[in-house]
């Protein structure tokens, strides 16, 4: 069977990207509903969420040691094939035990998809990788946007394992494909005896750890504005209607920050980063007001805005690489960094939000503010 173009290839990448999203958002409206199937107390709900984040968490860094090795293309289509039959087996999982394992082998395999999928950008077309990552973390939206509003709408019809094993199936199906279709270009080798120390180098690169934790409080900032957006909308008096559609439309915003990007893009990154992280932790601190029709304003403007900032980054890592072999592996070591320091940030305002909605939102800005001025001397490097 002919392989794709690259161009071609890249779309298909960027179908895959958004099918990850759905996997990952699509039991955001299904969690009481699993719950209730496993008749365990509905604030265990949290648990699945974690399950899946501490999965994608630990092996960060595994899959891009391992993209090092085997190559980015077949980490990151292993990833997506993980991911989905994980996703299939909801149809079998007899208890809520099993279920958070599955749900963990699910995040396990996103970890191996995600860097190594902006590393087969680069390979694929290295002089417009910024775009590319661009609308890479797009479809992520747009993905995840379908899996919140798409699987609310099918849970009337069918039971969540069906539809979480019909999502995880249409994947499988796209990752054989891709598997076969999409052009493979092969990256030059390190030898055995420099191996070992090219990864020492990037993991205890001074210029990736600062970078990683200089918005790793914005990480934590962006991932707890999606997960708490709807319960704060019910919480100020919405149907859960409304409710859901705001959840959904600060990951549907993603095409506003797609478009937005190129501007951005052109302008240096030791302004536009800090500025951006800047101006969202104030927007979503003014949510310590309370005025309902406010959070339509934070959810496209965060939305919109995460695309930017991370695909800024994602960008700016790829360029302080100067071995493509290792461009996963430094993609990997941003986001372990950011999701470890991003998770304690969420499971800290989870506290907060229930001892006082609207004040912790202050302290969700100011937090993502203090871990700001640790990128100074990086951005400085390459704009």
């Amino acid at each position: 069977m002919k392989r794709l173009s690259g161009r071609n290839s890249i779309i298909l990448l960027l179908v895959l990207r958004a099918l990850y999203s759905m996997n990952w958002y699509n039991v955001s409206p299904m969690l009481f509903d699993i719950t209730s199937t496993y008749h365990v107390n509905a604030s265990l709900s949290g648990l699945i969420l974690s399950a899946f984040l501490m999965g994608t968490g630990l092996f960060q860094i595994p899959s891009g040691l391992v993209a090092s090795k085997i190559g980015s293309k077949n980490t990151a289509l292993t990833g997506m094939a993980i991911m989905s039959i994980a996703a299939t087996t909801s149809l079998i999982s007899n208890n809520f035990t099993v279920f958070l394992v599955t749900r963990f082998i699910v995040g396990l395999g996103s970890a191996f998809f995600f860097s190594s999928g902006i590393a087969v950008l680069n390979d694929i077309d290295e002089k417009n990788v910024s775009r590319n990552i661009a609308a890479f973390n797009t479809a992520f939206a747009v993905g995840g946007g379908f899996g919140v509003v798409g699987f609310a709408y099918f849970l009337q019809f069918a039971p969540w394992q069906l539809l979480l094993a019909i999502g995880g199936f249409v994947t499988l199906i796209l990752t054989i494909l891709a598997f076969i279709l999409i052009t493979d270009l092969t990256v030059k080798r390190t030898t055995r005896g420099d191996f070992g120390k090219k990864i020492y180098k990037r993991i205890t690169s001074k210029p990736l750890i600062l970078l990683s934790m200089s918005l790793a409080g914005y990480w934590g900032l962006n991932f707890t504005f999606e997960e708490y957006l709807q319960p704060y909308a019910t919480n100020l008096g919405f149907s859960g209607t409304v409710s859901g559609f705001i959840g959904s439309l600060s990951l549907f915003a993603g095409l506003l920050g797609m478009l937005l990007f190129a501007f951005f893009a052109t302008k240096k990154a030791s302004i536009v980063l800090p500025g951006l992280v800047v101006f969202i932790s104030a927007v979503i601190a003014f949510q310590f007001f309370g005025l309902p029709y406010y959070l339509f304003l934070t959810a496209i403007l965060g939305g919109s805005i995460s695309v930017i900032i991370f695909s800024l980054e994602y960008a700016y890592v790829v360029k302080i690489e100067s071995e493509k072999q290792f461009v996963a592996l430094g993609i990997s070591i941003v986001n372990a960094l950011q999701i470890a320091t991003g998770s304690t940030i969420t499971f800290l305002f989870g506290y907060l939000f229930a001892i006082n909605p609207e004040e912790s939102w202050i302290w969700l800005g100011i937090i993502a503010l203090l871990f700001l001025p640790l990128g100074a001397s990086v951005w400085k490097v390459k704009n």
